[in-house]
């Protein structure tokens, strides 16, 4: 299968949407599938796109005015020419906003079949940068014109889904994220560094997630959006209620103190994520792909 994956960030970015693509794109290349990915230019100067597995064709690209870190890329004649080229059969948007919405122009006018995947939470980008009701309601509009002209929008958790759908955006399904469990497992715990980092024997709290204005180990995380998918309460991990400091200490508390239950936890939130592999869900994927591209096949004509 040939497709295109159009992005609104690529590496040498450092998010989610790089990540997810650039995960996405090698499995589909060990799977023998043929991804071109369309992505702005980082504004830092030459690329270093050569060593991957798979071909990638930048646009020029402008900074997000007060947000710099963001570039929002500048489709040209010569990346439709590209996307023709390439005999793409199926448009993946990842996270589409401005480049996203030209792909699905041009997808319409390659009759091509398209799906999108949700990733960033622009209307609650809105809420937390204060740019009030009049910016958030825009955002779900401008989301609804892009999601609602694709075969199917792929969310990554159940609330999400949930969410989309109460703000009219159609055909939403749930598609997870993967895990590389070679690079995160049991095996590479290093007993230097946890000497160093807790040299009484200490219990190490980790945090994992974003620092900004907006895994075999048990977790404690709250109980909304994607968490709720992923944490077993009790059984990998605690959900506690989002905001309430008591019940996270409390929590976390109960684990350092009973490494028995950690051992229990942990092992079983590491079986859980063994199913979780970025192949696994690129096959997932692939199933929607097929899904959409059925769906969007002319019907058969009966024999006279």
């Amino acid at each position: 299968m040939r497709i295109a994956i159009i992005t609104e960030s690529f590496p040498p970015d450092v998010n989610g949407v790089a990540h997810c693509v650039v995960r996405v794109a090698e499995n589909l290349v060990r799977k023998g599938h043929q991804p071109l990915i369309i992505a702005p230019d980082s504004g830092r100067g030459p690329e270093l796109d050569a060593g991957f597995p798979f071909p990638v064709e930048r646009v020029p690209s402008v900074p997000l005015p007060g947000y710099p870190s963001f570039r929002l890329g500048l489709p040209s004649p010569a990346t439709r020419k590209a996307i023709a080229a390439h005999g793409t059969e199926i448009v993946h948007l990842a996270s589409p906003v401005a480049l996203g919405a030209w792909g699905t122009r041009v997808a319409r006018a390659e009759r091509l079949p398209v799906v999108a995947v949700f990733q960033t939470d622009l209307p609650s980008y809105a809420r937390a940068y204060h740019l009030g009701r009049v910016a958030e309601s825009f955002t779900w509009h401008w989301l609804r014109d892009v999601h609602n002209t694709v075969g199917r929008t792929l969310a990554p958790s159940n609330m999400t889904a949930a969410d989309l759908a109460d703000h009219g955006i159609e055909r939403v399904r749930r598609w997870g994220r993967g895990v590389d469990t070679e690079r995160f497992q049991p095996s590479r715990r290093d007993e230097a560094l946890r000497a160093a980092l807790a040299p009484n024997g200490e219990v190490i709290v980790g945090y994992v997630g974003r620092l900004a204005i907006e895994s075999g180990l048990p977790v404690v995380a709250p109980a909304s959006g994607g968490p709720l998918d992923l944490v077993d309460d009790r059984g990998t991990g605690y959900l506690v209620p989002p905001g309430d400091p008591d019940a996270l200490s409390a929590a976390v508390h109960k684990l350092s103190e009973d490494a028995a239950l950690r051992a229990r936890l942990g092992a079983a939130a590491r079986r859980r994520v063994l199913g979780r592999t970025w192949s696994a869900l690129t096959d997932e994927l692939l199933g929607h792909y097929a899904a959409v591209i059925e769906a969007d096949a002319p019907p058969a004509r009966l024999a006279a």
